[in-house]
């Protein structure tokens, strides 16, 4: 009941005064000013309104807990009024409920907050319930919470379960400002059951969901929770999530990083003609004149005239559909000497489509796909010779003849050497690496490289000095696998190397506004394979003998529970490079393929694996491979072709760009391995493709009447191609 004040009492005295001596007619009025004299004076006071105090949660429920353990949860006063509130009182009841964090008295000022713990640590086993009252000067002088908890009975041996988080870390890498990405967490109880009080504080950009709290998990069983990051501004973002419960290693930490970015540096779209030829003189297995006759009237021409310097008479046939060009770049069109890079010729011959409004893409390449290695530099091929080497104590001393020039940029210390030629132990072969690691004054014997004398961590017994032989950077291949003198693509001079390349090349196209995309290949080509013949045994003989496995040759069918011991180096290389690529903030979009290392179709494991670490860093993903058996295969529920791209593609779609391209010029027949674009460009944009690259022939035949290459304009039309690619482009362009 609400207390009188003095004043109050004085007034209902006068009141009963007027009731003795005024007439009845008079006693309404009289009741009246009695009334408000005494409701004048009550108003005066000063203390706060009622409910000035806003507990949150109102109630807290810590669910099952063993006995012998403690769990908290968090507990927050509010003051709603507009005057500080004095907390005077906090009392707890209940078996095993207790607060900390709270001294009173406290003053809590208007509009702030204060925030508790409060535990629960039952001693028996049995349900249990309590209360929290906090008493302030507030008119309403007590908030209560309501507690409530279970005491469960100990483990065997007495001993508190484990919490195990899996992963204990998710990236979602860069997401579209007002879009959102979720990636799900496993927790999971080991040695007792685990009981977790509540949600940990996640604050935007970043939400838990998928379950809810408390939550005990049996000993042996899991739970999964789904965390969401939806991004409303540009930049990077984390969190740490932190996961309270009566295990023993509480917390357990999930932190989770993701940026918030354009849209435009997300999903790059649109129909791309390949690698088209840029004067006459690129012409080969083309008509005459294809470039100023053919490509430059029908798909450069966007009006009457224009663009100037192209000889445009009229509009482009093709013109409205072609969004732009992605063109071939080689590691050595770059990169002619060591740390020099000059991307003149990539820029000099994308100009023509950024005059003609056009976008532009490059796919940068380390190594070639020919049976011969013209791609890589020869600064990084080519060995020098040696002048002296020897070993003693397990350290190599050699001294070269010329400097040795081949190390990509920095110090040469942790990087590799392979020796060749000096009919010693320390030379490389198809069956004995020969390969060893620089070292420096760091390790006891070594001296700091210098350009013309290194030391290196050797083996085996000691070597007299000799006078022969060659020293370089690791290669593999030469012979046994198909693709020429390659390099060690997953040692680390090529990491080193590639990785050098991929920075220069972003920071050179980071402000271009007419670039769509960028891919870079880390195997050959534009691709990730490591090389033409890793299903022949000779190469895979010689793969593992380089460190690219230590299962013996010949390799297990990668349906075998064995392959993922083969793809595990390669794989992790991949996934390297990926969160290189990541870490370069790239504000152009990034694509990588999702290749096989062996290209017979049953190898799932390494494109599968692509795919996901490059979609959890924003990197997109594509492959070189469309062609006819894909729609069958997907319908029968068997890979694609080159990659298991059609299942990834439905995975990840709407997640980062989807990049693909024909695995050569199609057929409007349908009788060549590609097949008719008529058949596979809609199956390709009906799993999400978003860009799609079709070689020159393909472009032409479909626009230009006079075109007559590897197909002609007529079998083209009568295939349907101009209404398919005319689709296709109003989808994705």
């Amino acid at each position: 009941m609400k207390r009188r004040t003095p004043s109050q009492d004085g007034d209902a005295r006068n009141f009963d005064n007027c009731l003795k001596t005024l007439l009845l007619a008079l006693t309404l009025a009289g009741l009246a000013g009695c009334q408000s004299m005494g409701a004048g004076k009550s108003g005066s006071s000063t203390q706060p309104p009622t409910q000035a105090l806003q507990a949150s949660p109102v109630t807290i429920s810590f669910g099952a807990v063993q006995v012998g353990s403690k769990l908290t949860q968090s507990e927050t006063l509010k003051n709603l009024s507009t005057s500080t509130v004095t907390l005077s009182e906090a009392n707890v009841s209940g078996l095993g409920f207790s607060i900390s964090g709270l001294t009173v008295p406290q003053e809590v000022r208007a509009g702030d907050s204060i925030t508790f713990t409060v535990a629960f640590a039952p001693t028996t086993a049995a349900a249990m319930s309590g209360t929290l009252a906090i008493m302030s000067n507030t008119s309403s002088s007590s908030v209560s919470v309501a507690l409530s908890g279970s005491g469960t009975a100990k483990a065997q041996g007495g001993q508190p379960g484990q919490l195990g988080l899996s992963p204990p870390s998710i990236t979602f890498g860069n997401v579209a400002v007002g879009t959102s990405r979720s990636q799900s967490a496993t927790l999971t109880a080991s040695g007792a059951s685990v009981t977790i009080a509540s949600s940990p504080s996640a604050s935007a950009p970043f939400s838990i969901s998928g379950t809810s709290f408390p939550l005990t998990i049996s000993a042996g069983q899991s739970a999964s929770v789904t965390v969401t990051f939806k991004p409303q501004v540009k930049g990077p973002a984390s969190a740490n999530l932190s996961f309270g419960s009566d295990a023993a290693n509480s917390p357990a930490l999930l932190t989770a990083t993701g940026t918030g970015v354009s849209a435009q540096q997300v999903l790059s779209h649109g129909m791309f003609i390949l690698d088209p030829p840029s004067n006459d003189g690129n012409c080969a297995g083309m008509p005459a004149s294809c470039y100023s006759q053919h490509l430059v009237p029908t798909l450069i021409c966007s009006g009457n005239n224009t663009p100037a310097g192209y000889g445009c008479t009229q509009k482009g046939t093709g013109e409205p559909y072609v969004k732009g060009a992605i063109f071939y770049v080689g590691w050595n069109q770059v990169s002619t000497s060591n740390g020099a890079y000059d991307f003149s010729l990539p820029d000099n011959r994308a100009q023509t489509w950024i005059d003609a409004g056009k976008s532009v893409s490059f796919d940068f390449i380390p190594t070639s796909q020919e049976s011969s290695n013209n791609i890589t530099p020869t600064w990084y091929l080519t060995p020098v010779a040696i002048s002296t080497v020897s070993q003693t104590g397990g350290i190599i001393t050699l001294q070269s003849a010329a400097n040795m020039g081949f190390f990509p940029g920095g110090p040469a210390a942790g990087l590799e050497i392979q020796i060749r030629g000096t009919g010693t132990a320390l030379d490389s072969s198809a069956s004995k690496p020969g390969i060893w690691l620089v070292c420096d004054h760091n390790t006891v014997g070594c001296l700091d490289p210098t350009s013309r004398t290194i030391t290196a961590i050797g083996s085996g017994s000691d070597i007299a000095p000799v006078s022969k032989g060659t020293v370089g950077n690791p290669v593999y291949g030469t012979v046994n696998c198909g693709s020429g003198t390659l390099p060690i693509a997953w040692r680390p001079n090529f990491i080193k190397a590639w990785q050098d390349f991929m920075q220069q090349a972003v920071a050179h196209y980071a402000s271009n506004s007419n670039l769509a995309y960028m891919r870079f290949g880390f195997g050959i080509g534009g691709e990730n394979i490591p090389n033409h013949n890793t299903g022949v045994t000779a190469c895979q003989a010689e793969m593992t003998t380089f460190g690219f496995t230590s299962v013996s040759a010949p390799w297990p069918d990668p349906t075998n529970s064995q392959w993922s011991q083969v793809a595990s180096t390669w794989i992790g290389y991949v996934h390297t490079m990926l969160q290189y690529e990541h870490s370069l903030n790239s504000p152009k979009t990034i694509c990588t393929t999702i290749s096989p290392i062996e290209t017979t179709g049953s190898d799932t494991t390494t494109p599968d694996a692509t795919a996901a670490d490059a979609v959890a860093v924003g990197i997109g993903i594509g492959n070189q491979g469309l062609q006819k058996s894909d729609p069958l295969n997907y319908a029968a529920s068997q890979p694609c072709f080159g990659g298991n791209w059609c299942a990834n593609f439905v995975k990840y779609k709407g997640q980062a760009a989807l990049e693909l391209q024909t695995l050569n010029y199609s057929d409007p027949t349908d009788v060549n391995v590609v097949g008719s674009l008529v058949q596979t460009v809609p199956f390709a944009t009906s799993l999400g493709a978003q860009i799609l690259e079709l070689y020159v022939d393909d472009w032409l035949c479909t626009y230009d009447s006079a075109w007559s290459g590897n197909n002609t304009h007529g079998a083209c039309a009568a295939a349907g191609y101009p209404a398919v690619l005319s689709a296709a482009a109003a989808k994705i362009n």
